[in-house]
């Protein structure tokens, strides 16, 4: 028995992609701009779920055609929105040719029916635990429709990903991931619809093993933790830095603001190989931080934001700020905004437009104020770059230009001198006291 899993293309080769041609330039021609190209974490952990008896093929086809004539029993493709509309074209040329297919990811997960109308099967949910049953269940011809997964996954259980699948020279960083699930529910997020709002968290050696395991196909790339935040259990933590320290590796992750307090964490953050920390500070108006329910921690600590990155960045930890435009109380001043906090505090950046995703509730509140067009031929613009509802305070074009702006400026060449310059200057302070460890130097 053999099977592929497919990881459907975005467009184009590129962490981003816009239908905005100007947009889409610069992110293709500006190398400043921090590319985040990285392979399915989610595939990877299907493929370790398979039984050895069958045979497993990775297709990302922003890394190779796919071949649809190719004999195979059955294919797997995970989408998130932006890829659904390509996602179901894969699944109806293989359709034409007999082969059985099955559709799982986000986008699949919250909208099962319409996906359903493409594929034999869906999965909705978390997989690990359901796709063993479903391969059973394809072996002695009784798939179902859907499989459900009504519980969390135990990560205590969790395999290593397959990472020897992968084409190594295809990603400049791989993933893996410690938890899972997340508290915040924001407005505009899938995350806890999807995962749970609990966290769940491997052990300190199941990390290990995978990055362990990623070791073992390359010695080189640098390694993502594909987690919504790494650092809630200190006490986790503080083992799994200290047990990475030896590992010698180089890595990126996700956190919170919180860590800008924790001095014994971003200690072991830097001595374990931390380069830059993806922070959600998601707005700089007060208001829109007020208004996101569970994030208005957040709006208390807005003030405290550049005292987050300095302090940081004091360890030799770059900032990669996260930030959304197009909320209620966002006009056309918000874009000065971003680009004056991002270059005064010399931190890199990512901006988006605001994106009302299948499921969240952001999106129910645009259709009841009749502000979304509900064309679900357009889900390939759902790419965070292109507006697909009308803002209150300016227009589609104003916050398409807007991020068209903050990009050119935030990553000029003059701006990159300076947030190189200024990391530099804190690597020289930190390796003339004894602080920065030989694996940074």
């Amino acid at each position: 028995m053999k099977i592929s899993l497919i990881f459907p293309s975005r467009s184009r080769k590129s962490t981003y992609s816009s239908s905005n041609s100007k947009l889409q330039k610069l992110f293709d021609a500006n190398s400043y701009v921090p590319a985040f190209y990285l392979p399915s974490l989610s595939l990877l952990t299907i493929a370790a779920c398979t039984p050895e008896d069958i045979e497993v093929k990775l297709i990302d086809e922003r890394v190779a055609p796919i071949d649809f004539d190719e004999q195979v029993d059955l294919v797997g493709i995970s989408i998130m929105t932006e890829q659904a509309l390509r996602g179901y074209e894969i699944a109806r040329e293989f359709k034409k040719r007999g082969v059985a297919t099955v559709m799982g990811g986000i986008h699949a997960s919250v909208l099962p029916e319409e996906a359903a109308h493409h594929c034999d099967c869906v999965v909705i949910g978390e997989g690990e635990a359901l796709w063993p049953q479903l391969l059973e269940d394809f072996r002695k011809g009784s798939l179902k429709r859907f499989y459900t997964n009504k519980c969390r996954v135990d990560l205590l259980k969790s395999p290593t990903p397959r990472y020897e699948l992968l084409d190594m020279s295809a990603y400049n960083l791989i993933p893996t991931q410690t938890t899972r699930g997340c508290p915040h529910d924001c407005s505009f997020c899938t995350a806890t619809k999807v995962y749970g709002a609990q966290f769940r968290s491997k052990t300190v050696k199941q990390v290990i093993d995978e990055v362990e395991a990623i070791q073992r196909v390359s010695q080189k790339h640098r390694i993502v933790f594909n987690d919504d935040n790494m650092f809630v259990d200190r006490k986790k933590a503080y083992q799994l830095l200290s047990a990475l320290i030896p590992l010698k590796i180089k890595y990126f992750t996700e956190s919170d603001a919180s860590i800008a307090e924790d001095e014994k964490l971003l200690d072991l953050m830097q001595k374990s190989g931390c380069v830059t920390v993806f922070i959600g500070f998601e707005s700089l108006v007060a208001e829109n931080l007020s208004s996101l329910q569970n994030n208005r921690w957040k709006f208390k600590r807005l003030a405290t934001y550049s005292k987050v990155c300095q302090k940081i960045q004091s360890y030799g930890i770059q900032v990669l700020g996260a930030f959304i435009a197009g909320f209620d109380h966002d006009d056309r001043s918000v874009f000065q905004k971003l680009i004056d906090f991002t270059l005064e505090n010399k931190i890199l950046g990512q901006y988006h437009c605001l994106t009302p995703y299948p499921g969240t509730r952001m999106r129910s509140s645009l259709i009841n104020e009749k502000r979304l067009d509900q064309d679900h031929s357009q889900w390939n613009k759902y790419s965070c770059f292109d507006v697909v509802f009308d803002p209150l305070m300016m227009s589609k074009e104003d916050l398409e230009e807007g991020i068209l702006q903050v990009y050119r400026t935030v990553y000029s060449s003059d701006a990159h001198a300076a947030r190189s310059r200024h990391m530099i200057d804190i690597f020289k302070h930190l390796r003339h006291s004894g602080d920065l460890p030989h694996s940074r130097l």
